[in-house]
């Protein structure tokens, strides 16, 4: 559904004013352009003593609530990364707060060939999609560590040698699934995942294998539905899927590429016999219109430029909706009407999210060699003609399909997270396009960022991985060449967030010196009252000097009469509180901090922050006016 990396096209870009301004400027009025404040934070930047984390970062899922339960409370944004020099592995999944700026990584794979020889792990090199479990449905025994599996669970689809492993909620605990058989070959590649919330399986696309299957996580069982030889009495192949996601019935589709029927999607049906995974499956295909839909990798390509391929997702109004990263259009999928959507400029669309349903439905995306994240609400795109919008009316073919059964091989293994703060440079970002479709383009991407300063300019970073809407108006991402992260912020966007309230909360996070010169970087997300597993807070200093907080033992938030005006939308301006932390990864030592915020945009906010030893002694003593970045007071409240 989801999707990470793509081929590099050199492209003419309209060069589009972005200003720079600080952190937390507001955006225009209503009766402005709806211009949308875009915060980068560059993950490339190595930390002490030389390790550059989330380099070649891509596909993106939201995690609105903090289920994943990994120290960075919520929102959380979860991010596959493919290069860095993460001790634990070169590339893997990083877990990040943009209120917060915390981020935290896990070096998942290995350097080195497939080795059927345990404890060494094989290595799967760029990962594909991901998926989070969000929950509701069954908890399944049998998990890594003693764990079970269930909500927060994030699985990550491998490119080489892993072909899908699963980091459990709250734990450094991963489990993999890889065979020496004909399912998951040393070669297999998946590009796209999908969790089933209602069964707790997990459906993955596997193209050159030309399958859709279906692993149940804790016996490895997987349902394989086989298209080759599928398709006429010629034993031609249906094609190769790439992305996969599921209708409300449970049904997998997939988009596809296929020499019979060209660019289409694909859909696995239940048989007479009511039951997905049986021999009496069959498969639909609807060509799309326009062809060739999706890049068509030749034979030999890197993994970075072999996908996306179209990415797929399902909508709260039961359509099926597809990037199309070759023909520059979005596709929709209703019944047997397939719609096409474009606008001037939109080029090689990649990861695709649906937010709201009805007349509130929108469909955002991110513009890979259009350096463009997009926002198309459908009731005005709806309204547009030729060749802004085409509908065709596309019979589905249908054909019988194998399905088969086996066993994956799996390894379970635990993995040391790195933990940091980085402060973010923020931009506005004008819009561009109409019928129905507004392209916020270019994105900024400096070339260097120094502690919340952009310097330069490095031209398109590629803008690939996106989340759904975690919070009012907000989405995040990141650039697959850029080597960072996003989050945007825009009146664009007026389908509604996920619903429920979080309490009170301060969040942010910034730079400030020492008496000694020293600079102090951190990030947090405290609330009032504190919650166990919400609470988060990171501070780096020195030479690769690392705090973490692991307990919260008092918080409290007030308003203090001096600090005026006070924050937009918030009745305390001050969060004052300890706890006990690792540091430099030893468990036992004390925190203590006040934090302020005076209002936009973060020039006049303070920090405290105070750190001792086991003993009583002062580690850390810093506190003044933020040189960087902005401390941000939230009122109880809807997200």
């Amino acid at each position: 559904m989801r999707s990470m990396k793509a081929r590099a096209v050199v492209s003419v870009l309209v060069l589009v004013m972005v200003m720079s301004v600080s952190a937390g400027t507001r955006l225009a009025s209503a009766v402005d352009p709806p211009a949308a404040t875009v915060k980068v934070w560059d993950t490339a930047t190595p930390i002490p003593p030389s390790i550059s984390l989330g380099m070649t970062p891509g596909e993106s899922v939201e995690d609105p609530d903090g289920l994943t339960g990994h120290g960075t409370s919520f929102p959380t944004v979860v991010t596959v990364y493919a290069r860095g020099t993460n001790p634990g592995g070169p590339s893997g999944v990083s877990y990040w707060n943009p209120e917060g700026n915390v981020f935290v990584w896990y070096g998942k794979t290995m350097p080195g060939g497939y080795s059927l020889t345990m404890p060494v792990p094989p290595s799967s090199g760029f990962p594909g999609g991901v998926d989070i479990n969000r929950g509701g449905g069954p908890v399944l025994a049998g998990g890594p560590c003693g764990a079970s599996f269930g909500a927060g669970d994030v699985w990550v689809g491998g490119q080489q040698n892993e072909p899908l492993y699963v980091h459990l909620a709250g734990t450094d605990c991963f489990r993999s699934y890889a065979t020496d058989n004909g399912l998951l070959p040393p070669t297999s590649q998946v590009f796209g995942v999908e969790v089933d919330e209602a069964s707790g399986d997990v459906f993955l696309a596997q193209p050159w294998e030309g399958r859709i299957s279906r692993v149940h996580p804790p016996t490895a069982e997987a349902t394989v539905w086989n298209f080759g030889g599928s398709c006429g009495s010629g034993g031609a192949s249906c094609g190769n899927p790439s992305y996969v996601t599921i209708d409300p019935a449970g049904r997998p589709y997939a988009t596809v590429t296929s020499s019979v029927f060209g660019d289409g999607i694909v859909r696995v049906n239940l048989g007479a016999d009511g039951i997905l995974g049986t021999a009496d499956d069959t498969i639909s295909i609807w060509p799309i219109p326009t062809q060739p839909a999706f890049i068509r990798p030749p034979l030999f390509m890197s993994e970075s430029e072999q996908n996306p391929n179209g990415i797929i997702t399902a909508d709260a109004n039961g359509n099926i909706w597809f990037s199309e990263s070759n023909s520059g259009k979005i596709g929709r999928l209703s019944g047997n009407e397939i719609c096409e959507y474009t606008t001037p400029g939109l080029s090689n669309p990649q990861q695709i999210v649906t937010v709201g349903s009805g007349d509130q439905l929108q469909v955002v995306f991110t513009e890979g060699n259009g350096n463009s994240v997009s926002v198309l609400t459908q009731a005005e795109a709806d309204q547009a003609s030729f060749p802004n919008r085409v509908c065709t009316i596309v019979a589905a073919q249908t054909f019988s399909t194998p399905v088969v059964k086996v066993i994956a091989r799996m390894f379970d293994e635990e993995v040391s997270p790195l933990r940091t703060a980085i402060v973010p440079t923020v931009h506005q970002v004008t819009p561009v396009g109409g019928s129905g479709i507004q392209r916020f383009s270019p994105m900024p991407n400096p070339l260097l960022s120094v502690d919340g300063t952009p310097i330069g300019d490095a031209g398109n970073g590629f803008p690939s991985g996106l989340t759904g809407v975690y919070a009012t108006q907000r989405i995040a991402g990141a650039y697959l060449k850029g080597n960072k992260h996003f989050e945007f912020h825009s009146g664009a966007i007026t389908a509604p967030p996920p619903g429920g309230t979080v309490p009170g909360r301060m969040t942010g996070g910034g730079r400030l010196s020492a008496s000694d010169g020293t600079k102090v970087t951190y990030g947090f997300v405290l609330l009032c009252p504190p919650s166990r597993g919400h609470d988060a807070l990171e501070v780096n200093w020195a030479s690769g000097n690392r705090f973490h907080l692991e307990q919260v033992s008092s918080a409290s938030c007030s308003d203090d009469p001096s600090i005026s005006p006070d924050p937009p939308s918030a009745s305390f301006d001050t969060h004052r509180g300890s706890g006990t932390g690792r540091y430099n990864g030893v468990s036992g030592y004390t925190v203590e901090w006040t934090f302020t915020d005076a209002g936009e945009p973060g020039t006049s906010d303070t920090a405290r922050i105070v750190i001792r030893d086991a003993f009583g002694f002062i580690i850390l003593d810093v506190s003044g006016t933020l040189e960087k970045g902005n401390n941000q007071a939230h009122d109880a409240g809807p997200r």
